[in-house]
């Protein structure tokens, strides 16, 4: 091949080349090891029990928690389906309870990068996948490599608000953004509600009431109540109002006012934010757009708008900037407001910068008509870029770093040693719990004890599994071993690492 066959090749298809690297580094980021990092106290345990009690009891509306109804995770169970899905697929486990989530955060990154390459060019594509992956949090914490619901809320609200902003245009589209809002609620509960300050605002603002008709209304509120209005009537079945009642009661004022007094300025999503290297990213990108659309004005080099086919700017600004601007101030107002200070709360923002950076970038790639803009273009964005690249590699080398627990990892391995003892009952003594007393099951040992052997957990630490009739399980620390040597010493040792695990025969 002559060389100017190889120059034309890469040249036609570099950017493609790009795409599929920063595709692939995504899928690495969201699935390689997905099991190995430690089962979190968080929500990610709570899910976990609650979907894997759902498949065993046979009951997909009933959330249980150690096989009494749960009152304390009051969420729909849309998260809790996903994690059967995966469970199904990939067998019961920690890869296939977190598969959803990765899953989820995936189709977002794959999301953006597609309408932005549909709606604006290759470059906002790339871009946006760049930016997508300095988002360390929302890799490692509590969303894409976590069994919590967030992934999958953040998934659809993207979805919802990029409808939102293309219905400005095609008004249809608000069905989606219906459905969303009914997707958002059955994941997160009332997080949804977020949407709708969004969408009304946008819908004044934008002029979308000029333009829809009875029939868009029609079709907008039946996609945004019926499915949850099913989940409702099915749920009320069980249990009338002791579960739906408490959603609201328990779950919003409840933990509102608690908020209040533990956190009661209104700068926390403020200050995580402005210390989000993924934002701060972001923020200079855009930074640096302004810079060059200054240095173009400067040489005279206005910004030329391409074909309306191919991109159609200016006809898009306002529904575009509205939209953004809503999609990444009203969550952050609403929920500092509320005084919550759980970070990932805006998560749902950071799809949004991203866009937003992107799409400045492929404005400025398109006002470059000469080489020597193309050269400015290259110079001013050298730095952005090299931002970004560096913190995708911190994300990339994050799944070297994962977080391990002795207790969780030698719970699995008696489990797979021996086959036999699952299905039993199991209590456990040690000193390391962060929130219970040692002779209680922390949510997170708990969900383990249930995917590695289906065992029964039981309280009560060693003074009750000696008492308790019939066969049962004990897993201790040294420090209890040796305090109950005496008794256990007479039993059988079934595992011995950092924890030892007893069995006591009837």
């Amino acid at each position: 091949m002559k060389k100017q066959s190889v120059f034309q090749f890469v040249r036609k298809y570099f950017m493609w080349f790009l795409l599929l690297f920063f595709t692939v580094l995504c899928a690495y980021v969201c699935f390689a090891r997905l099991d190995a990092g430690l089962i979190q106290h968080w929500d990610e345990a709570r899910h976990g029990v609650n979907a894997y009690e759902m498949m065993k009891n046979h009951n997909y509306i009933v959330n249980t928690y150690n096989y009494e109804n749960d009152y304390f995770n009051l969420k729909p169970p849309l998260s809790y389906w996903g994690i059967i899905l995966g469970f199904r697929l990939f067998g019961v486990g920690v890869f296939g309870m977190r598969f959803y989530s990765a899953l989820a955060t995936f189709c977002t990154f794959l999301l953006i990068a597609f309408y932005l390459y549909r709606r604006y060019g290759k470059t906002a594509s790339l871009c946006s996948m760049m930016l997508f992956l300095t988002f360390y949090d929302i890799f490692y914490w509590h969303a894409a490599r976590n069994a919590d619901a967030d992934a999958i809320y953040i998934l659809f609200f993207t979805v919802g608000c990029l409808a939102l902003i293309e219905s400005a245009y095609r008004p249809n589209l608000l069905w989606i953004c219906g459905l969303m809002f009914s997707l958002c609620f059955l994941s997160k509960s009332w997080h949804a509600c977020v949407l709708l300050p969004i969408g009304g605002l946008f819908w004044l603002f934008s002029g979308l009431y000029k333009r829809m008709k009875l029939r868009h209304y029609l079709g907008l509120f039946p996609c945004a109540i019926v499915p949850i209005a099913l989940w409702a009537f099915a749920r009320y079945q069980y249990d009338g109002m002791a579960f739906l009642g408490q959603m609201f009661g328990v779950d919003v004022t409840q933990r509102i006012a608690w908020s209040e007094s533990s956190n009661p300025n209104y700068f926390f999503f403020l200050n995580y934010l402005l210390h989000s290297r993924a934002v701060l990213v972001m923020l200079g990108t855009i930074a640096f757009a302004v810079l060059f659309a200054l240095l173009m004005r400067h040489c005279n080099a206005p910004v030329q708008r391409q074909s309306a086919m191919k991109c159609r700017f200016r006809e898009r600004a306002l529904p575009a900037v509205l939209g953004l601007t809503l999609w990444i101030l009203v969550p952050v107002l609403v929920f500092s407001l509320s005084h919550t200070y759980y970070y990932w709360y805006v998560y749902p923002i950071f799809p949004a910068l991203c866009l937003a950076a992107s799409i400045l970038v492929q404005l400025c790639r398109n006002a470059c008509r000469t080489g020597k803009q193309l050269a400015l273009f290259a110079c001013v964005f050298f730095l952005p870029a090299l931002a970004a690249l560096h913190y995708d590699r911190v994300t990339v080398s994050g799944i070297d770093d994962l977080e391990i627990s002795g207790f969780q990892l030698d719970l699995q391995a008696a489990m797979e040693q021996r086959p036999d003892l699952h299905g039993m009952d199991i209590y456990v003594e040690k000193s390391d719990n962060e929130y219970k007393e040692s002779s209680y099951w922390e949510q997170a040992g708990l969900l383990m004890a249930e995917l590695s052997g289906d065992l029964k957990c039981e309280e009560g630490g060693v003074e009750a599994f000696l008492e308790a009739p019939g066969s049962a399980l004990l897993i201790v620390d040294p420090a209890y071993y040796e305090k109950y040597e005496a008794q256990l010493s007479e039993l059988e040792t079934v595992y011995r690492n950092e924890y030892i695990v007893v069995e006591k025969t009837e």
